[in-house]
C-alpha cells in the first residue's frame, strides 16, 4: 500500500506564477520600441527631409484626395468627432470597463499609452522641421490617438472579446488613416510615423511591465 510519504509530490499540472514571462516581455518590448523608433525616424528622413520623398508623399496624398473628393465633407465630419471631449469620454469608458473587471494594471497601461503617445506626437510636430510648409504635420495626431484608444480598449476587455475587438479596431485605424489623407490633413508619411510612435511607446510599456514582473516574482 502506498503511504503518504511515498506518494508523488510533483503536481499533475505546471504551476503558473503571476510573475512569469518577464524576459519575453522585456525582449519583445525592446524589439517593438526599436522598430517603432526606426519607423518614425525613417518616415521623417525619407519622406520629409528628402526632397524626392516629399514629392512622393505629397503626390500620394493628392491622389487619395482626388479619389475621395466626392465625400470629403463626410470625411471631415467623421474626423471632427475626434476631440478632447470625445477622447476623454473614451478614456472614461475604458477605465470603467477595466476597473469593473479589476484590471487596474491594464487601465493604467492603456491610459498611459494614450497620453504619452500623444505627448510625443505633439512634441515631434513642434520640433521637426518640414521644408516648404508653415508647420510640420508628422506624426498624425488623429491616427496616434485612435490607434492608442484601440489598443487600450483591447487591453481591458475580456479575453473572449479581444480578437473581435482587435479586428474591429484594425478596421477603425485603417479607416482613420485613409481619412486624414483624404481630407488633406496629413500625408502618408505622417500616418506611418504615428504607427511608429504607438509601437515605440507600447514597447516601452511592455519593457516596464516585464521588469515589474521580474522584481515581484
Amino acid at each position: 500500500m502506498t503511504t503518504l510519504a511515498t506518494r508523488p509530490t510533483v503536481p499533475l499540472h505546471p504551476v503558473v506564477r503571476p510573475g512569469g514571462g518577464w524576459a519575453a516581455r522585456v525582449v519583445g518590448g525592446l524589439v517593438l520600441a526599436v522598430l517603432g523608433t526606426v519607423v518614425t525616424a525613417a518616415s521623417w528622413l525619407l519622406l520629409v527631409d528628402s526632397a524626392s520623398g516629399r514629392r512622393l508623399d505629397h503626390t500620394v496624398m493628392v491622389a487619395v484626395e482626388d479619389v475621395f473628393s466626392g465625400v470629403r465633407g463626410d470625411v471631415l465630419d467623421l474626423l471632427r468627432v475626434v476631440s478632447v471631449a470625445s477622447v476623454g469620454l473614451a478614456l472614461l469608458a475604458i477605465a470603467v470597463i477595466g476597473l469593473s473587471r479589476r484590471r487596474v494594471g491594464a487601465v493604467a497601461a492603456g491610459i498611459t499609452l494614450v497620453l504619452v503617445s500623444q505627448a510625443i506626437t505633439q512634441g515631434l510636430k513642434a520640433v521637426l522641421p518640414r521644408e516648404g510648409a508653415g508647420e510640420n504635420s508628422l506624426p498624425s495626431g488623429h491616427v496616434t490617438v485612435i490607434s492608442a484608444l484601440v489598443v487600450a480598449t483591447v487591453l481591458v476587455l475580456p479575453a473572449a472579446l479581444r480578437y473581435v475587438a482587435a479586428a474591429a479596431g484594425l478596421v477603425v485605424i485603417a479607416g482613420a488613416s485613409v481619412a486624414v489623407v483624404a481630407a488633406g490633413w496629413h500625408r502618408p508619411g505622417d500616418v506611418l510615423a504615428a504607427y511608429g510612435v504607438i509601437a515605440a511607446v507600447g514597447g516601452g510599456l511592455l519593457v516596464l511591465d516585464g521588469l515589474r514582473r521580474a522584481l515581484t516574482s
